[in-house]
């Protein structure tokens, strides 16, 4: 028995030889003693921190927004004309854990335009900046202060001006090529600034240029530049064009040529060749631009027709010459004179005609002239021919063709009536005659 307990007693003491010795060899080991350090930093660093939960951060750079807060001076018709790219310094506070990862992107920085939206008024003024958390930072801090904390600004009252936009083109055609129009997209700017430097502005222009002739159409993108009333250039300032800086500039290039001009008669009676008055046009000929397939096609412009009942001796007749969609007149001669040489014709003469004839029936109508006689029937010729014409040569010819029937059924109308002067060669009716007859559909 004696024994069995002094086992006993060795056994536990050499357990706890055992354990010692381990535990010494632990703690003696280099690794383990750099994670109990750690380990001991960390929770003094926690414990820190949960005694003091709330820092201070400062952050550099942080850029001056301008536009934030825009309505309560452009409400006003003002604007800031001094914009620098001014950046600040804030310092904010919160929990330590947080603030360490607030960057510049999530606070803005603004003036306080309150003094400017109150007195409504152009100057220089200095206004505090403010900050605030950005609208799309998820940060929870507190501004604290913004450094610096005053901005100087200058607000200049503002105007918008309509101008056209002219081109001011150094390009030279080819040889037979023609220049047109000069036409830009858009037409007209809106300029938008102070309005002491819009006051300057009196012209506003688009530049193009070319080193070598052209003989195709140009199309171009140009900046505009603005000019005061001598011509001379006008800084930009700040002024801004709210269509944008570039319009589209065309400038067709056309190809020129000659054409003759003609004219045609109109009313001419059967037989009568108006050869005989020998008129003329004038100007003979002139020169048209246009695309080069287009123009090319074209051998002589018709400039109208001169209605031969019309004429009146020692008069002219005035036509306006028409171009087709695509050309210019080069020369911008818009109207033509056709003149007649009448020498040896005689003052107009008037005769009664009573030969009135009826042409051009439809088949189961009847046409009755009811007129009998057209009294003071006015002719014109050369003198000679003139003399020997007789009431007989004289005929009024009613064309009483279907398209000119207007009446339903039977019942009396009004024709023109033609009037054809027969064995003559220069003589014809002018002015206009008409004729009653009875219509019967038989």
């Amino acid at each position: 028995m004696k024994n069995s307990k002094t086992n006993d007693v060795s056994s536990v003491k050499t357990q706890k030889k055992t354990r010692k010795s381990w535990l010494d060899r632990l703690l003696s080991s280099r690794w383990i003693s750099i994670l109990l350090s750690l380990v001991m930093a960390i929770l003094l660093w926690v414990t820190v921190i949960l005694q003091q939960p709330t820092q201070t951060y400062i952050i550099a750079g942080v850029p001056v927004s301008y536009d934030y807060n825009s309505p309560l001076y452009t409400g006003a018709s003002l604007d800031i004309i001094n914009r620098t790219d001014l950046r600040v310094t804030v310092s904010i506070k919160g929990d330590s854990s947080v603030i360490s990862n607030v960057s510049a992107a999530d606070i803005v920085v603004y003036p306080d335009y309150s003094d400017v939206s109150r007195s409504g008024t152009p100057g220089e003024y200095t206004l505090p900046l403010r900050a605030r958390r950005s609208d799309n930072s998820l940060q929870k801090f507190e501004i604290d202060s913004v450094t610096p904390g005053n901005i100087e600004i200058s607000f200049a009252q503002i105007g918008t001006q309509k101008f056209p936009v002219e081109v001011d083109a150094s390009i030279d055609p080819a040889e037979g090529y023609y220049l047109g129009e000069k036409q830009t997209s858009p037409t007209e700017v809106t300029l938008r600034g102070p309005v002491e430097e819009l006051a300057r502005v009196k012209r506003v222009a688009a530049r193009v240029e070319s080193d070598e002739p052209r003989d195709r159409t140009m199309l171009d993108s140009a900046g505009l530049e603005f000019f005061d009333e001598n011509g001379e250039p006008v800084e930009r300032g700040s002024i801004t064009v709210l269509e944008g800086d570039q319009v589209e500039v065309t400038i067709p290039v056309l190809k020129i040529k000659e054409v003759p001009l003609r004219f045609e008669f109109s009313n001419v009676p059967s037989g009568y060749d108006p050869a005989v008055l020998r008129a003329s046009i004038s100007p003979a000929a002139i020169r048209i631009a246009g695309a080069a397939d287009l123009v090319d096609g074209i051998e002589s412009i018709n400039a109208g027709f001169i209605n031969l009942t019309r004429i009146q001796l020692g008069k002219t007749e005035t036509l306006r010459i028409p171009l087709a969609d695509g050309l210019v007149n080069v020369d911008g001669v818009q109207d033509a004179t056709v003149s007649f040489n009448t020498r040896g014709y005689d003052e107009p003469h008037t005769i009664t005609v009573n030969d009135i004839r009826v042409t051009n029936a439809p088949a189961g109508v009847s046409v009755k002239v009811i007129t009998e006689m057209l009294q003071n029937v006015t002719l014109v010729g050369e003198t000679e021919e003139l003399a020997e014409l007789s009431p007989a040569d004289v005929i009024a010819l009613v064309d009483a063709s279907a398209q000119n029937i207007t009446v339903r059924g039977s019942g009396q109308q009004q024709f023109s009536a033609q009037i054809i002067v027969t064995g003559t060669r220069t003589v014809f009716a002018t002015g206009t005659y008409s004729v009653l007859c009875e219509i019967t559909v038989e």
